[in-house]
C-alpha cells in the first residue's frame, strides 16, 4: 500500500505528527547557530619565518628560497607564494580542496624541522597558521575619546575581559593603545670601560630571571621540594644582575645601563571619527549563534555607554551580525510574503480552505528541514540562509499539483477520501520523479572545486533536504488535510459516475486553450520552427549586444557595508609622514561625515593587524575605513559615495591609494591579477611599466597598481671578510651584534602577576642617532679584545628592495586593479586585446590569475556539472517512462527555457551570474521538468485508456493547465518582491518599503527565474504538446512503415512457398 493510502487512512497519526513537527521545528529553527559564514576548511597554510633586522635579500637567499625548495616537494600542493620583507618571510601554500588540512600541518611541520638547522642560528621560531572564516572578528568595537592613550587602553582591557566573560567567546584582540616593557639601555662607553660585550649583557639577564627546580630532600617523616628562585621580583631588580667580576670587582647592569620600565615605542596610531581610538577585535567560537553573542556583546555596549556618556565614543565596525540578521529577516519574512501570496493567488481558483490547505506546505516543510538540518549539525550561515530563500520558489510546487488533483477529483463528485486516496495515487510518482530530477539537477554542485565549492557546497545540500521535506509534506501531511477539510462546490449535473476529464468543458478558458492547442497541433512544423527562431534569435542579441558589455560575475555586486582607503608610502616612512597621509584623506572624506556612521583612520597598520610584527616595522602602512550605515538611512548611495571619494584620492602624489569595498560570498581574488614572472628585476619592472601604461585607460579598471616595492632606504654594513676572519669574526657574529645594538633583543620575561612584559637589551637612544654611531659600534674578539665596526666593516647608504615576493618559487610582480561598475572578465577580456601583440624581454612572462583563475575552474566545472545533470535527469525519466523519446522532449523544453533566462538579462541589462543566475537557471530547470513529467505522465495514462495522440495530448494539456499555470504564477509572484526591490518586514510600521539593498543580493536569481518561468510555461502548454504529437507520429509512421515491409516479406515467403508447393 501507498505510504499516501496508510497516512489518509490514520488522520489521527498524521495530525499529531503535525503539532510534534511544528513544536520541534519551531524549536530547532531557535536553536541552530547563527554564523557568518560557513564553517569551512581552506586548504591554505601560512608559514611565517621571523628574522628581525634583516633585509628582503637576505630573508629571500637565506631563509625563502630554502624553505620553498623543501615545502614543494608536499604532495598535494597546488601553489607555494612567498613574500620576503624586511625581518621576517611569509609563505602562503594552497592545498587541493580534498587534502585533509590537519595532515597538510603535518606534513609541512615535518618539513620545517628538516630543514632549521640549515636556516640562520638567529632566525625565530616558525609559526604555521590556518585560516578559518568561522572565526573571523564577528564585529571590532573602536574606543574613542579625549581621556588620553593610556586611559583608552585601561578602558579597552576592561572591556575585552567583560566580553571574553561572554559564553562562545573565543578571544578578543586589542589593536592599538600603550603595551608596557622593559628596556635595558645600554651605555657603550661604560660597556666598553669594563671590555664588556652586548651578548655579556644578554645572557646576564637571561641567566639571572630564572627558577630552577632543585630536587627533592626527606627530612623525618617530610618530603621536601627544593626550589631555588632567580626570577626579578621587580623591574629594579634588573640592576642588580651581575654581568662579570674581573679580580672579583662585581659589574652589574646598573654599572653600564639603565633599566626603563615604561610603554613600548609607538608604531601605529588609531583616530575613530578624528578622536585617539583603541580597538577590539572579538572572535567567536565556531558554530557558536553568532546573533545571540551579538546582543550580548551589544548589551555591554550600552551600558557602557550610558556609564561614560559624552567621554567615550564607542562605534562597531565590520559587523558580521548585521548582515546575518538581514538574511533571517529576509527569510522569516519571505515565509510569510510566500504564504500570503500563494493563499491569495489559490484563493480565486480553490476557495479560502482549499487555498489553505497548499500555503500550508511552505511553512511545515520549512520546519521539517529545520528539524533535518539540525539534526545534521548545520549552522543558519549566509549560503544556507540563500539556499532556503531560493527553495521557497520550490517548496509549493508539489503541494499544488497533488491538491489540485484531489481537487479535481472532488469537483468530478467523488469524497474526500476516495478523491485524496485516487488523486494522490495518479500522481504520486510523476511528483516524486519530478523531485528526483531537481535533486539531481543540484547533486553535482556538491562536488564543486576550491574554496568557492565548499563555500557553495551547502547550497545542493540544503536544498536536497527542502526539496525532500516538501514532497514529504505533499504526500503525506497534504493529502491527509485534504481527505479531511477539502470543500468543494459540486455542479449538480455532476453525479457519482462522472468522468472527471469532462471537466476541462466546463471552464471557457480551457475550452479556448484546447482550440488554441489544436491549432498549434494542426501546424506543428511552423511552431518549432518559430520556437527554435525564437531561441537562436534570443542568443544572437544576448551574444552580440549584452554579453560583449557585460560578460559574467562571480557573485553579485551590492552596495558596499564598508569601504577602506588603503595607502602605501614609500618603505622607510616614518609614523609621523604616515600620519600626514592619512590626515589628508580624512580631509577628503569631512564633506561626508554625515552620510557615515564611522570614519576610523589607522596610521602605521595593515588591515586587520595590530602593531607590526616582529621584526618588521609597518609605520609606511595605513588605512582608513569608512562605516556606511544601513540601507534605510542612507543619505546618499555608498557606490556615489565612494566614486565621489575615488576622483579626490587621484589628487595624491608620493603614495599609493587604493580604495576597497566590502563584498560578500566565497572569497576570491581581484577583479583584475595579472603576474610577471622572471629573475631579473630590472627586466621585469620595465615589463611592468610597459604593461601598466597599455592597461591604464581601459574604462572601469580602477586602482591599478603593482605590489613591487622599488625601494626604501638602507645601511648596508659591508663586511672585509679577510680582516674579520684574521680576528676570529664571522659574519653572523657580526650582525647579531648589530642587530642587537640597534633594534634590540628580547632576553627574557619579567612576570608580575598574571601579566608578563618582555624585556629588551639595546643600546641607548644617544648612541644610535646616525652612520657614525654604526661605525663606531665596538664588537669583542674571542679574547675580549675590543674592534670597531669601521674596522672590519663599511657602512654604505642606498636603496634597496622593499618586499621580494615568489609565486611557486619564482619572482614575481603582481599587476592588480579593482573593477568600477564593471564586470571583472569585461577587464580581462580588454586587457587581453590591449596585450595581444606586446613581446617580453627574455625570461620574463605574465599570465592572468585572481578572480580570473577562479571563475575559469568554476566554469569548467559547472560546465562537467550540467552535464552530469542532464544525464541523471534522463536516466530517472527513462526508468518512469521506459522511453527515450519522452525524457528528450523534457530535456529539450529545459534547454529552450534558458531563452527567458537571457531575456531578462537582455531587458535588465545584466551580467551572466556564475552564482546567482547559474542555480536560479538550474531551480528553473527542476521547475520545468516537474511540470512536463506531470503532464507526459498524465498523457502516456490516457493513451493506455485509448485516446488517440492528439486527442489524449490535448486532454492531458487542459487538466494541467491549471496546476501548470498555479505553479508559475505563485512562483513569479513570491520572487517579484525580490526583484522590485521591496523589504517586506511585517515588525514595522509601513511593512513594505522600496530600495532594499538586500533585495538587489538576489535580485539577479529572482530575475532568472521569473523570467524563465514565464517563458518556460509557454513552451510546456505550447512546445511540449507539439513535439510529443511530432515524435508519436513520427514513431507511428515508422511502426506502419515497417509494418508494411514485414507483411510484403511474409507475401513473399507465402508465395515462395507456394511455387515449392
Amino acid at each position: 500500500m501507498h505510504p499516501s493510502h496508510i497516512a489518509i487512512r490514520n488522520p489521527v497519526f498524521v495530525f499529531v505528527m503535525v503539532l510534534v513537527i511544528s513544536i520541534a521545528g519551531f524549536q530547532a529553527y531557535k536553536s541552530i547557530p547563527r554564523e557568518a559564514a560557513p564553517d569551512i576548511q581552506i586548504p591554505l597554510l601560512i608559514v611565517s619565518i621571523p628574522f628581525p633586522g634583516a633585509t628582503p635579500e637576505d630573508v629571500e637567499s637565506l631563509i625563502t628560497n630554502k624553505v620553498e625548495q623543501e615545502l614543494k616537494t608536499i604532495k598535494n600542493l597546488e601553489e607555494i607564494s612567498s613574500t620576503s620583507s624586511e625581518g621576517v618571510s611569509v609563505l602562503t601554500l594552497e592545498f587541493t580542496s580534498d587534502f585533509e588540512i590537519s595532515e597538510a600541518r603535518t606534513k609541512v611541520r615535518e618539513k620545517m624541522d628538516q630543514i632549521k638547522p640549515d636556516l640562520p642560528a638567529d632566525a625565530e621560531d616558525y609559526q604555521i597558521s590556518e585560516i578559518n572564516l568561522s572565526e573571523r572578528p564577528l564585529m571590532i568595537l573602536n574606543l574613542a575619546g579625549d581621556m588620553g592613550l593610556l586611559g583608552l587602553t585601561e578602558l579597552a582591557d576592561e572591556v575585552k575581559e567583560e566580553i571574553e566573560g561572554i559564553p562562545g567567546i573565543l578571544e578578543v584582540r586589542r589593536a592599538g593603545g600603550l603595551e608596557k616593557e622593559i628596556r635595558v639601555y645600554v651605555n657603550p662607553d661604560k660597556m666598553n670601560y669594563y671590555k664588556l660585550a652586548l651578548n655579556q649583557v644578554s645572557s646576564a639577564i637571561s641567566n639571572e630571571n630564572t627558577n630552577l627546580p632543585g630536587g627533592t630532600i626527606t627530612m623525618g617523616p617530610t618530603k621536601y621540594m627544593i626550589r631555588v628562585p632567580g626570577e626579578f621580583i621587580s623591574p629594579e631588580g634588573i640592576n642588580e644582575a651581575l654581568i662579570s667580576a674581573p679580580n672579583q670587582v662585581p659589574v652589574r647592569v646598573r654599572d653600564i645601563a639603565k633599566v626603563v620600565f615604561s610603554y613600548k615605542e609607538v608604531t601605529s596610531k588609531s583616530r575613530l571619527d578624528g578622536l585617539e581610538s583603541v580597538s577590539l577585535s572579538i572572535v567567536k567560537r565556531s558554530g557558536e549563534n553568532l546573533l545571540a553573542i551579538r546582543d550580548e556583546v551589544k548589551s555591554i555596549i550600552k551600558r557602557l555607554e550610558k556609564d561614560y556618556k559624552e567621554d567615550v565614543k564607542f562605534s562597531i565596525l565590520s559587523d558580521q551580525g548585521e548582515r546575518v540578521q538581514q538574511i533571517v529577516k529576509d527569510l522569516e519574512n519571505n515565509i510569510i510574503t510566500g504564504f500570503v501570496l500563494v493563499f491569495l493567488v489559490l484563493l480565486l481558483v480553490m476557495g479560502i480552505s482549499n487555498a489553505l490547505l497548499v500555503a500550508i506546505a511552505i511553512p511545515l516543510s520549512f520546519l521539517v528541514s529545520m528539524i533535518i538540518l539540525n539534526v545534521m549539525g548545520f549552522t543558519l550561515n549566509i549560503v544556507v540562509l540563500f539556499s532556503l530563500i531560493l527553495s521557497l520558489g520550490l517548496l509549493v510546487d508539489n503541494a499544488i499539483v497533488i491538491v489540485e488533483n484531489i481537487y479535481r477529483h472532488r469537483q468530478a463528485g467523488k469524497n474526500r477520501i476516495e478523491a485524496a486516496l485516487l488523486g494522490t495515487k495518479e500522481i504520486a510518482i510523476p511528483v516524486t520523479t519530478s523531485t528526483i530530477t531537481t535533486v539531481a539537477a543540484f547533486f553535482p554542485l556538491i562536488f564543486m572545486p576550491g574554496i568557492a565549492g565548499e563555500f557553495i557546497s551547502f547550497l545542493p545540500k540544503t536544498l536536497i533536504v527542502t526539496l525532500s521535506s516538501s514532497l514529504f509534506v505533499a504526500l503525506i501531511i497534504n493529502s491527509v488535510f485534504c481527505s479531511t477539510m477539502m470543500r468543494v462546490k459540486v455542479s449538480k449535473e455532476v453525479t457519482s459516475d462522472f468522468d472527471e476529464l469532462k471537466l476541462v468543458d466546463h471552464s471557457k478558458i480551457l475550452r479556448g486553450y484546447q482550440v488554441a492547442l489544436r491549432g498549434v497541433l494542426r501546424f506543428r512544423f511552423v511552431t518549432v520552427m518559430v520556437f527554435i527562431f525564437l531561441f537562436i534569435g534570443t542568443f544572437y542579441w544576448y551574444a552580440t549586444n549584452t554579453f560583449p558589455r557585460k560578460r559574467v560575475e562571480f557573485f553579485p555586486k551590492t552596495e558596499p557595508s564598508e569601504a577602506v582607503v588603503n595607502i602605501t608610502a614609500p618603505m622607510g616612512t616614518t609614523l609621523e609622514i604616515s600620519d600626514g597621509y592619512v590626515t589628508l584623506v580624512e580631509g577628503y572624506i569631512e564633506d561626508d561625515m554625515d552620510k557615515l556612521d564611522a570614519v576610523v583612520a589607522n596610521v602605521g597598520q595593515r588591515r586587520g593587524s595590530g602593531a607590526s610584527s616582529s621584526g618588521s616595522t609597518t609605520t609606511y602602512l595605513s588605512h582608513v575605513v569608512l562605516d556606511f550605515p544601513s540601507w534605510q538611512n542612507w543619505v546618499e548611495k555608498p557606490s556615489e559615495i565612494i566614486k565621489n571619494l575615488r576622483q579626490k584620492l587621484v589628487k595624491m602624489v608620493g603614495v599609493q591609494v587604493k580604495l576597497a569595498e566590502s563584498q560578500s560570498g566565497p572569497p576570491t581574488g581581484k577583479a583584475f591579477n595579472l603576474e610577471v614572472q622572471g629573475e631579473d628585476f630590472s627586466k621585469m619592472i620595465d615589463s611592468v611599466e610597459i604593461i601598466k601604461q597599455r592597461i591604464k585607460d581601459i574604462p572601469g579598471l580602477v586602482d591599478l597598481s603593482d605590489d613591487f616595492d622599488r625601494s626604501r632606504p638602507e645601511l648596508k654594513v659591508i663586511i672585509d671578510r679577510d680582516k674579520a676572519s684574521r680576528l676570529g669574526f664571522r659574519a653572523r657574529d657580526i650582525a647579531s651584534t648589530v642587530r642587537t645594538a640597534f633594534n634590540g633583543k628580547k632576553v627574557s620575561v619579567f612576570r608580575d602577576g598574571t601579566e608578563e612584559y618582555d624585556i629588551w637589551v639595546q643600546l641607548d637612544q644617544s648612541f644610535r642617532r646616525n652612520q657614525s654611531d654604526l661605525s663606531s659600534l665596538f664588537i669583542y674578539t674571542s679574547s675580549g679584545e675590543p674592534v670597531r665596526l669601521s674596522e672590519i666593516a663599511k657602512v654604505d647608504t642606498g636603496p634597496s628592495y622593499g618586499s621580494i615576493r615568489h609565486t611557486d618559487t619564482d619572482r614575481t610582480i603582481t599587476i592588480s586593479g579593482d573593477a568600477f561598475r564593471v564586470p571583472g572578465p569585461v577587464l580581462v577580456m580588454k586587457a587581453q586585446q590591449a596585450l595581444k601583440d606586446l613581446e617580453l624581454p627574455d625570461g620574463v612572462q605574465y599570465k592572468f590569475t585572481g578572480e580570473n583563475k577562479g571563475r575559469k575552474e568554476t566554469q569548467m566545472f559547472l560546465g562537467k556539472a550540467v552535464l552530469i545533470a542532464i544525464g541523471l535527469i534522463i536516466i530517472v525519466m527513462v526508468a518512469q517512462f521506459n522511453s527515450i523519446a519522452l525524457p528528450l522532449i523534457v530535456i529539450t523544453s529545459v534547454f529552450m527555457s534558458v531563452m527567458g533566462v537571457l531575456l531578462g538579462l537582455i531587458v535588465h541589462d545584466r551580467p551572466f551570474g556564475i552564482i546567482m543566475t547559474g542555480v536560479g537557471t538550474v531551480a528553473l530547470a527542476g521547475i520545468v521538468v516537474n511540470n512536463a513529467i506531470v503532464m507526459l505522465d498524465f498523457v502516456v495514462k490516457l493513451r493506455k485508456r485509448g485516446f488517440g495522440r492528439n486527442e489524449a495530448m490535448i486532454l492531458a494539456s487542459a487538466v494541467r493547465f491549471r496546476p501548470v499555470l498555479l505553479t508559475a504564477i505563485t512562483t513569479i509572484i513570491g520572487l517579484a518582491p525580490i526583484a522590485m526591490g521591496m523589504d517586506i518586514d511585517f515588525s514595522r510600521d509601513s511593512p513594505v518599503v522600496f530600495g532594499s539593498a538586500s533585495a538587489s543580493f538576489w535580485k539577479a536569481m529572482a530575475l532568472a527565474i521569473m523570467y524563465g518561468l514565464g517563458v518556460a510555461t509557454f513552451l510546456t502548454l505550447f512546445m511540449v504538446p507539439t513535439l510529443y504529437s511530432l515524435i508519436e507520429d513520427g514513431r507511428e509512421r515508422l511502426i506502419k512503415l515497417l509494418s508494411k515491409y514485414t507483411s510484403f516479406e511474409n507475401s513473399n515467403n507465402i508465395k515462395a512457398e507456394s511455387k515449392l508447393n
